[in-house]
């Protein structure tokens, strides 16, 4: 057997100890993990999904799904398409982070394509959740 995932050990009372970094990097971890099973987190795995995206961001997200041009691409990803190796190789820099607002670039990396993004976070409660994200390229 392998290493248990970072996420798969996260439970469901995880609270300040969590850092933005640690969520990013969980998030990204788990959510690429889906793609990879087939899965589409997005709307098969909400309850998971709650856990790292903002109320706010959810709604929206929601929104643009149910609107008249549905959501162009991967939102997460700010893409059409993935590499498989993302999720092990995601690196984390330039964080800011500022009372309930933190944000990071996320360089997500492997042989086929790599994807910079600007990942945005708000404090939610007591846990730090995505709140949005930008492409870098």
């Amino acid at each position: 057997m392998g290493a248990t995932p970072a996420y798969a050990s996260q439970g469901s009372h995880a609270t300040t100890k969590e850092t933005p970094e640690i969520v990013i990097r969980n998030f990204y971890n788990w959510y690429v993990h889906a793609l990879n099973l087939n899965g589409d987190p997005l709307t098969k795995r909400r309850v998971k999904l709650r856990q790292f995206v903002s109320a706010r961001l959810l709604r929206e997200l929601d929104n643009a799904v149910m609107g008249p041009d549905g959501l162009d691409g991967d939102y997460f990803l700010d893409a059409q398409d993935w590499d498989k190796e993302w999720e092990k190789n995601i690196a984390i820099s330039q964080l800011n982070n500022s009372g309930g607002r933190a944000e990071a670039t996320v360089l997500l990396t492997g042989p086929e394509m790599n994807k910079k993004l600007r990942v945005g976070l708000v404090r939610e409660g007591r846990r730090w959740k995505i709140d949005n994200v930008k492409s870098l390229e």
